[in-house]
């Protein structure tokens, strides 16, 4: 579906009413995207340290360029665990000493019942163990993990090893092509999605943050690309990061080669690179689920992450917001720049209509108006997104926006 759309979208941008309905759109994307930050915030900020560490990481994310966004990723996660333990060593200190007794008591009683009931699982964690090795085996020796699979009987590691065919017929399939094409673009296409896919806490929308760095760094798509697929992704199946890689993967592979049957190709490889780490960090945490689960570091420092990623959409919200509802791209820093250019030379009593100039320069205001009337209607009307995006298309062709 998505590399249909891609196609579509592709040759059909520069129609007049194509582009009318897609910045109506757009100006609804930030609404919906502004709706998720407000209902994920609620479950992942519940107190004054997480909203700080959210508000830090979505100025940090907007105002410095030069600190990758992983960086924050893994701040936030060390933030999370040194935080929850402080907390943890004063509840201790203020706990009682007979209470304390208790609680060991109790948790010695809970262990010694759960170690018995779960001797079948401790067999089951064996036996996934040698899956987990088979696929190790397969991945990083390939050939080698082949041959040991004459030799290994154990059901479960070939089955480990059988599993790595499709990452090595992904590595076959780019080797060809880039001999013939001379060019490492689906290398570059899956690794950079294999990232995304390890680094995005949070659902579809942690991907955002991630895939404007992208766009940024590789110039694969623009940042308006990713505004319309938003939308997309809202009105279609699948999640919005896997969406986003199908289509990149076509666009990039479009704009390099002009080659359809290739393009296809690459929008399938870069949305399997997304997922990979999924799949393999799925198959490892399965194997220890409990002890994940009740492990308090892990815990804390998934507090922190959630907290961060709230923070990194706010920051691509913020991108968004420089689409759709300011004067000028996203891109284009220059806006600020022109606003504050209004300010030369002002003298105090011509304050007030030069601060008039200034918002003119920087707002949209017909964009801006209509972008409230939509989230009056999102936040008072639960429908579903595909309704708002097809009158927000409705509204950009009627208004010409």
């Amino acid at each position: 579906i998505i590399f249909l759309i891609a196609t579509l979208l592709a040759n059909f941008a520069d129609n007049t009413y194509v582009a009318h309905a897609l910045a109506g759109i757009r100006i609804m994307v930030f609404v919906l995207v502004l709706s998720a930050i407000i209902k994920l915030a609620k479950k992942s900020c519940r107190d004054v340290f997480s909203i700080l560490l959210a508000v830090l990481v979505g100025i940090g994310a907007i105002c410095i360029d030069v600190i990758p966004l992983y960086c924050y990723i893994i701040f936030a996660g060390i933030f999370g665990i040194i935080l929850n333990v402080i907390k943890e060593k004063k509840k201790q200190k203020n706990i009682e000493t007979e209470n304390n007794i208790e609680e060991v008591n109790d948790n010695d009683v809970i262990e010694e019942a759960s170690s018995e009931e779960n001797t079948p699982v401790e067999k089951e964690k064996h036996k996934a163990l040698y899956f987990i090795i088979g696929l190790l085996v397969g991945i990083l020796f390939s050939i080698a993990g082949f041959i040991s699979f004459i030799f290994v009987k154990n059901k479960r590691y070939r089955n480990g090893v059988v599993a790595t065919s499709l990452f090595n017929l992904i590595m076959v399939v780019c080797i060809v092509i880039s001999i013939f094409k001379h060019d490492t673009l689906l290398f570059k296409l899956y690794f950079q999605y294999a990232k995304i896919g390890l680094l995005a806490f949070g659902g579809g929308l942690a991907t955002i943050p991630f895939l404007y760095e992208l766009s940024e760094i590789t110039g694969w798509f623009t940042t308006t690309d990713l505004a319309n697929m938003i939308a997309v992704s809202e009105s279609t199946p699948g999640a919005m990061g896997i969406n986003m890689s199908t289509y990149v993967g076509y666009m990039t592979a479009q704009n390099a080669w002009g080659n359809y049957f290739l393009s296809f190709i690459s929008s399938v490889i870069s949305t399997l690179g997304i997922v990979t780490p999924a799949i393999v960090v799925i198959v490892i945490v399965s194997v220890f689920l409990k002890k994940f689960k009740d492990n308090k570091y892990v815990n804390y420092a998934f507090y922190g992450l959630r907290a961060a990623s709230v923070g990194l959409i706010i920051a691509a919200a913020f991108s968004i917001l420089k689409i759709s509802i300011l004067n000028e791209p996203a891109i284009h820093s220059s806006i600020f720049k022109d606003a504050f250019d209004v300010y030369k030379g002002v003298k105090l009593k011509t304050l007030f209509p030069r601060t008039g100039d200034f918002f003119d320069v920087l707002i949209n205001w017909k964009a801006l108006g209509i972008g409230a009337i939509f989230a009056i209607l999102v936040f008072k009307l639960k429908k579903h997104p595909i309704i708002y995006i097809i009158f927000a298309a409705f509204i950009g062709i009627v208004l010409q926006l």
